[in-house]
């Protein structure tokens, strides 16, 4: 397959749907099912005669290495490949009716469904690895930001509980992928059914899995590979998120996670020993860009001429290689590192006195709000004079606030430092847990 062997030894079971033996063993699918649908339906080919194809079509490894020369036309060869080893009457149901195109796309739907099952899997695995991280972490107290600044206090578990959903949707995206692709196309030239009758199709079909495309020309239509590949793009996308947001926290300056890092094997840089540097979810970032480059490539390929042309054919044998691949590897790459994460929950802490409590203005703001003897604006200004001074000065926004006239007059001296507790920001942390099903209500067994 395309994918580079860094990579590609590292998802075996995407490799072998893909390499040549994979794609030449799909396409061997398609004749057999037809053959066993006309036997059931007609008797012919015989019970013999089936068996005998059945052993024609499982091809060793010289003929894939002899049917993978780029030169001459493909299935033509397969074809005469397998008919060589049978005789004229039982080699003459093979392709009997088709088009290549029946055998090449209805294959190609079949090693899509592989790759959407493996892809599952790997979703799967770091699904429950986000969990596990989640409510490991479900009370570390973290600083939450927008726009990289800081926000207000929540837990680390619940930054990470979002990757976890967003990874759940994910494999909703793969069910839906796999419902799009579920199709196959057995009706010969141009799609009309002239030899090859309706019954031997949905029938040949069945016994893939797969339902007749309803309409389709002398190809399956390519708007369902686009959309699976824009499916598995967003995919992608859910896996740069998370490492985007790894790599960030594990800046230098930040330094709340870490990469997994073996000292013993692992260097940073060639020139500067002392770097850690995120190099995996910096890989998991590059690769998506691969991945979504395909996308513009299956919408072009569903651009096809009239019935068919064939300017979708050789760009298909780099496009879903690549992206399933891709997908694959990076998902299994993220797991490594979520399952490996060194969480720094003292850094955590001591990060979220950066602003020298400014963190918790919008408590300081709703408690004056609350007495009802100053307007939003003036509330609003004088509590963000306060804040901007604190930073500025490195002074705590309590003791500015204690010391503030206006706020002496609104708040009692004993109101201030509860205002300043964490915990109330905590308080309705668990409503996200309880409803991505990781924790439940006490009345709920």
């Amino acid at each position: 397959m395309p994918l580079p062997e860094r990579y590609a030894r590292e998802v075996p079971k995407m490799v072998k749907i893909w390499e040549p033996a994979g794609y030449f063993d799909a396409q061997s699918r398609i004749w057999l099912a037809q053959s066993e649908a006309r036997h059931e339906l007609y008797g012919k080919p015989t019970a013999e005669q089936l068996k005998e194809i059945r052993a024609a079509l499982a091809l060793n490894p010289e003929d894939v290495d002899a049917l993978n020369e780029a030169k001459g036309h493909e299935t033509n060869k397969l074809l005469r490949k397998v008919q060589g080893k049978l005789s004229p009457e039982a080699g003459n149901f093979i392709h009997l009716g088709n088009t290549s195109s029946d055998v090449l796309d209805t294959s190609l739907s079949l090693q899509i469904i592989e790759s959407l099952g493996v892809i599952k899997s790997d979703f799967d695995k770091l699904g429950e690895s986000l969990a596990s991280l989640a409510l490991k972490h479900r009370g570390t107290l973290q600083v939450a930001r927008t726009h990289t600044q800081h926000g207000i206090p929540q837990t680390f578990g619940r930054q990470v509980l979002g990757w976890y959903e967003e990874v759940q949707r994910g494999i909703e995206r793969t069910a839906r992928a796999k419902q799009t692709i579920s199709f196959g196309k057995t009706s010969g030239e141009v799609g009309t059914n002239v030899f090859i009758e309706p019954e031997v199709e949905e029938l040949a079909l069945s016994k893939l899995g797969l339902k007749p495309d309803s309409a389709p020309t002398q190809i399956i239509s390519r708007d369902r590979h686009a959309e699976v590949v824009a499916l598995m793009a967003v995919n992608g996308t859910t896996l740069a998120r998370i490492a985007t947001n790894i790599r960030l926290l594990g800046s230098t300056d930040i330094g709340e996670v870490r990469e997994p890092f073996d000292p013993e094997t692992q260097q940073g840089s060639s020139a500067m020993p002392h770097k850690r540097n995120t190099e995996l979810t910096e890989r998991v970032v590059g690769l998506n860009r691969r991945i979504r480059s395909t996308v513009g490539e299956e919408l072009d390929a569903a651009i096809t001429w009239l019935e068919r042309d064939i300017s979708h054919s050789s760009t298909e044998r780099l496009t879903l290689p690549d992206l399933f691949g891709c997908l694959s590897y990076i998902a299994k790459l993220t797991t490594f590192v979520t399952d490996g994460l060194v969480v720094n929950a003292d850094t955590m802490l001591k990060n979220m006195d950066k602003t020298h409590g400014s963190i918790y203005s919008s408590r300081l703001l709703n408690a004056l709000l609350e007495t009802g003897q100053i307007s939003r604006t003036e509330a609003y200004e004088l509590v963000k004079g306060l804040s901007q001074t604190a930073m500025d000065t490195e002074t705590p926004l309590l003791k500015l606030a204690s010391d503030n006239p206006t706020i002496a007059k609104l708040l009692k001296p004993d109101q201030l430092p509860e205002l300043f507790d964490p915990g109330f920001y905590l308080r309705n942390i668990d409503v996200a847990f309880k409803r991505a099903g990781l924790i439940f209500s006490k009345d709920k067994k």
